[in-house]
This record gives C-alpha cells, sequence and structure tokens, in this order.
C-alpha cells in the first residue's frame, strides 16, 4: 500500500439514508494532501462541538449518531464510521460500523475507545435528510453525476 495515499471510505447511497453498511460499500482512493479532503476534515472538525451540541440535547428528534474516524495500522490509514456512540468521564467509545479493507487491527462489531483527536467527520439524521458528512461532499469530484445526485438527494443543507 502506498504510505502517500489513504483511503475513505464512502457510505453507499442508498444506505446513507439508514447508516447501516452493506457489500456495497466501497473505498475512493484520495490523496492526503487534497485540498478538498482536507478543507472538508477542517471543517468537520471545527463544527464538532455543533455535533456534541445536538447529541446531548436532541431537541429536534435528532438521530443516528456517527462518528468517522482515522485508523492507521502498518503505515496505512483507514477511516471508519462509528456508532453507538458514548461520551462519558473524558471517554469516547464507539462500534465499528464498516468492514476494514486494508486495517486489520479492528473488525466490523469493534467497540473501541477513540481520542477526540481522530474523528474527522460526524453525521447525524434530523427530519429525514443527513447533518454533517462533509467527507462524501469532498468526494463528489469521484463519484458519477447519479452518485452525486443521489447523495445530495439524502443530506439536508448545510447549515
Amino acid at each position: 500500500m502506498n504510505n502517500n495515499r489513504c483511503f475513505v471510505l464512502a457510505v453507499s447511497f442508498a444506505l446513507v439514508a439508514l447508516f447501516a453498511c452493506s457489500k456495497s460499500d466501497y473505498t475512493i482512493d484520495v490523496a492526503k494532501d487534497d485540498p478538498e479532503m482536507t478543507a472538508a476534515i477542517a471543517q468537520a472538525r471545527a463544527t464538532l462541538p455543533q455535533f456534541w451540541d445536538v447529541f446531548e440535547k436532541r431537541e429536534r428528534n435528532e438521530t443516528d449518531f456517527l462518528l468517522k474516524v482515522g485508523i492507521t495500522d502498518k503505515g496505512d490509514t483507514e477511516y471508519f464510521w462509528l456508532k453507538d456512540i458514548e461520551r462519558l468521564h473524558g471517554m469516547l467509545m464507539g462500534t465499528i460500523d464498516n468492514e476494514p479493507e486494508i486495517v486489520g487491527t479492528v473488525k466490523l462489531g469493534d467497540r473501541i475507545e477513540i481520542p477526540e483527536a481522530d474523528i474527522v467527520d460526524w453525521i447525524y439524521k434530523r427530519d429525514g435528510k443527513i447533518v454533517g458528512n462533509r467527507t462524501v461532499r469532498a468526494l463528489f469530484k469521484h463519484m458519477s453525476p447519479e452518485e452525486v445526485e443521489q447523495t445530495k438527494a439524502t443530506l439536508a443543507p448545510e447549515e
């Protein structure tokens, strides 16, 4: 594996709205220094306090909270969505919600502790639409027009 590249897991389009994984998930290879992905991760990290605020209050019936984290194994990084998030006493826990393709240190269903610094994106559902998911927007240039249209239909307007 080329250490100058990273793998960004793009949740399949039909399942983005359901926040579940399947064999139809796939990876898109993106350069570590891709400016759009770098900006998307920076924006997601900058808005993480918004995510935590909604996660704690859930005033508008928000559901399906997920965090995307990078896990590195033997110099290669793969990104995973974590579900069943718990934030207690300064500790952050989540359950791996994707099958790994290159990382051998975790598997689907593993419950892991994660440092907040490893979070690269976040999502939740409000009124049937996905809020967040900045990294998928940075992948549009790698998708077909149909895939972009399908994905955009699942996303809430950016706030």
